[in-house]
């Protein structure tokens, strides 16, 4: 049975651990993962970079920089040769899609699209009521300074989420021949505690059926991710069990994505998770 880890990271990540990525691709090997997928957080377009009027620290420690891009190939490249006998390893990226900003991330994806095997498209900044371009999981604070007014009614928040992912879904990669996942699809949960944020309404659920469905239509994956069990703010996976569940009935592909940013992350909750999927949890 393939035993998977489809979303992973490294030390040019600049947000999790220095260790070398081949101490990732051991420890994966001695938990019996068949399948690793390196998807670092591809370089931010410069243009965003030039305009980001955020937190610092959140456009710095957000990804690799494009001067990282070389070493990072190369150092994938590294393990794929040394580890390839016992583990199959892919070579891929995290993207943001950052509204505004499609054309220069669609220049990066053709520009390597000869070295990327899978991508996980992913939301971190969302534009927020006066259109600047924010982080929602840099820090509960940063939340709560940028999206003020929508935490006011969390449902828009939501709405305005969904509205960005559905967004990244129709987004043309330009590359149609690769794997596609959706990260982490409930990332906007991730302070839920702190923030006392409510469940989902009948109306946001009518955009996660709808989200869905873009997905379904794409034949893109979703990202089961287990970053969020390790949140203290957050405490459940991504996407929710209710809504890992949908995806499973439409037969859209799940993977497991430990999201590790350091080394003891990796397949972290891998048994608790196949459990929901199995329907014994």
């Amino acid at each position: 049975m393939l035993k998977k880890d489809g979303h992973t990271h490294t030390q040019w990540s600049h947000h999790g651990s220095t260790e070398d990525l081949s101490k990732y691709i051991e420890r994966a090997i001695e938990l019996g993962f068949t399948e690793y997928v390196v998807t670092e957080h591809a370089p931010l377009p410069a243009q965003f970079l030039a305009d980001f009027k955020g937190p610092v620290q959140s456009r710095d420690e957000s990804a690799m920089r494009a001067d990282e891009l070389s070493a990072y190939k190369t150092a994938v490249e590294a393990v794929q040769a040394k580890y390839g006998a016992q583990i199959t390893i892919k070579r891929g990226f995290e993207v943001d899609y950052l509204q505004a900003y499609e054309a220069e991330t669609r220049q990066f994806l053709r520009d390597n699209a000869d070295w990327i095997d899978e991508i996980v498209l992913s939301v971190h900044f969302l534009p927020n009521a006066n259109g600047l371009l924010a982080p929602i999981d840099f820090a509960a604070s940063a939340l709560e300074t940028y999206f003020a007014d929508d935490l006011l009614t969390p449902q828009q928040l939501f709405a305005r989420y969904f509205k960005a992912v559905q967004q990244s879904i129709l987004f043309d990669t330009g590359l149609a021949d690769k794997t596609v996942r959706i990260g982490h699809l409930t990332l906007i949960r991730k302070y839920q505690k702190k923030l006392n944020l409510p469940a989902f309404d009948a109306t946001i659920q009518q955009m996660i059926d709808e989200t869905l469905a873009l997905i379904k239509a794409r034949d893109y994956q979703v990202d089961f991710n287990s970053a969020g069990y390790r949140k203290e703010y957050n405490g459940e996976p991504y996407p929710t069990v209710p809504i890992i569940k949908q995806v499973q009935a439409l037969g859209i592909p799940i993977v497991y994505g430990s999201d590790a940013h350091q080394v003891r992350d990796l397949g972290t909750y891998f048994t608790e998770m196949g459990e929901i999927l199995e329907g014994n949890s």
